[in-house]
């Protein structure tokens, strides 16, 4: 098991981002792995004003929150010392507007992309978690204006000691 306290709680964040970027690299055209402070920078003029881009194709890694491990030997008696359990979403966006109405053709991108996300994550070892990367349930895709979003959701542990 790694030390515990990294100096950032979001430091698994990062660690997916990172093993993304290394899984995805080969990927033409070239995917964007994107967190919520990447994705908050992005805009662009129209003639109603300035709006949000999200680029394409992408996965963007949300950190979705945690809960403190429940098992015995996740925590400590005297209560300064636990495994949190943190929960991140690695959406897959893609835009394909040839199939506008059913929204085919951006799903059609989106399948293959989601798949070497989730092969990339699941059982992966970050060097500062706990636990390996496990796949969770989460909420279903969402087709938006030739936009295709498709969540997929993974739990990994960080060791938190008091000091």
């Amino acid at each position: 098991m790694p030390a515990p306290n990294p100096d950032d709680l979001l430091v698994l964040q990062n660690e997916l981002v990172d093993m993304l970027k290394t899984a995805l690299a080969s990927v033409r055209p070239a995917v964007h792995v994107l967190t919520p402070s990447d994705l908050f920078g992005e805009t662009e003029q129209d003639g109603k004003g300035t709006t949000k881009v999200q680029p394409v194709p992408a996965v963007n890694v949300v950190y979705m929150g945690h809960k403190p491990g429940t098992d015995p030997g996740q925590q400590r008696s005297d209560g300064r010392g636990l495994v949190l359990q943190q929960l991140f979403a690695a959406e897959v966006v893609t835009r394909n507007v040839r199939t506008l109405k059913t929204g085919a053709a951006a799903r059609n991108d989106a399948g293959p992309l989601a798949m070497r996300v989730m092969l990339a994550l699941m059982g992966a070892r970050l060097p500062s978690a706990a636990s390996l990367v496990q796949l969770r349930p989460g909420p279903g895709p969402v087709f938006k204006g030739g936009t295709q979003y498709l969540p997929l959701m993974f739990q990994v542990s960080l060791a938190i000691v008091k000091p």
